[in-house]
C-alpha cells in the first residue's frame, strides 16, 4: 500500500511517502515556521518529486496527539480532507508512541513526554520489545515532577530506560538525579528528540472513522478550562467562548 504519513503534534513537522513499510520520501522541519503554511505546500513538493499523483495514495497515516492544539487541528484536518476526498482508509497513531518509536534498543522502558507549558507535561509509558510495544499507562497530563516521582521507585525494574522529548532540554536538571543515581537510565540523542512520520509505519495503526474522528488533546483547551470554573455544574459540550 501506498501511505502518506503526517505529524503536526508539535513544533516539528513532518511528512512521508511510504509503500508498504519502504520509505519513499520524507520532508522534517522543525522550526517556527506555522505548519498552516507549511503542510499542503510540503505534501505537493513530495507527491511531485517522486512522480505520485493523488490517486496514487491507499492510505492517510497520521499522529493523533497529544501536543499542540493548533498543530493537532491542521494535521488531521488535513488528512482527513485527503482521506475523505480520495476515498481512503485513514489510520491514527499515538504522538508519544510515534516519538518513542525512535528509541533503537530491542528491549527497554520508554518515557515519551511533551511539555504542556507551566511545568506540566504530556507522558506516556511504554515497554519495547524487539518490534513490540505494550502500553504500561495511559497518556497523562500533570505536573511533570510528580510523573517523574511515579515511575522513580520503579526504574529498578528494567535493564534500559530512556526519557525521550523535543523539550529535554529544558528539564535535564530535574532529570539529572535520575540519570545520576541510575546509569541504566538515558536521555534520547538528539537527532532523536523529534517525531519523523515514517517511524508510524512500522507501528500499530488503529483504523478511524474520517467523519468522526477527533485529535486525542488529553486536556481542556486553556479557554474552555477557564469557562467551566466560571459555569460550574456544565459539562461543556455546548462551550462557546462569547465576546461582549
Amino acid at each position: 500500500m501506498r501511505f502518506l504519513a503526517i505529524d503536526s503534534a508539535t513544533l516539528s513537522l513532518s511528512l512521508a511517502l511510504l509503500e508498504d513499510q519502504t520509505l519513499i520520501s520524507e520532508i522534517t522541519t522543525n522550526t517556527k515556521i506555522k505548519h498552516s503554511t507549511q503542510l499542503l505546500p510540503l505534501i505537493q513538493t513530495m507527491m511531485e518529486t517522486v512522480g505520485w499523483q493523488p490517486e496514487d495514495l491507499e492510505g492517510v497515516i497520521i499522529s493523533k496527539g497529544p501536543g499542540s492544539y493548533t498543530g493537532l487541528r491542521i494535521g488531521v484536518t488535513a488528512a482527513k480532507v485527503l482521506a475523505s476526498t480520495l476515498g481512503i482508509p485513514l489510520y491514527s497513531v499515538p504522538s508519544l508512541l510515534a516519538l518513542a518509536a525512535n528509541i533503537r534498543a530491542q528491549k527497554s522502558l520508554v518515557l515519551p513526554f511533551f511539555d504542556a507549558r507551566r511545568q506540566t507535561v504530556f507522558a506516556a509509558a511504554y515497554l519495547k520489545d524487539g518490534q513490540a510495544w505494550t502500553a504500561l499507562e495511559e497518556v497523562k497530563h500533570g505536573a511533570f515532577s510528580d510523573w517523574l516521582a511515579s515511575w522513580e521507585d520503579r526504574l529498578d525494574d528494567y535493564d534500559q530506560v530512556y526519557f525521550i522529548s523535543p523539550d529535554l532540554a529544558s528539564y535535564e536538571s530535574a532529570l539529572a538525579p535520575i540519570l545520576y543515581q541510575h546509569d541504566h537510565c538515558h536521555l534520547a540523542a538528539p537527532e532523536d528528540r523529534i517525531i519523523y512520520a515514517h517511524k508510524m509505519v512500522q507501528l500499530p495503526l488503529q483504523l478511524e472513522d474520517v467523519d468522526t474522528f477527533l485529535p486525542d488533546y488529553a486536556k481542556l483547551a486553556e479557554a474552555e478550562e477557564n469557562w467551566r470554573e466560571k459555569n460550574p455544574g456544565h459539562d461543556g459540550e455546548n462551550y462557546v467562548e462569547r465576546a461582549d
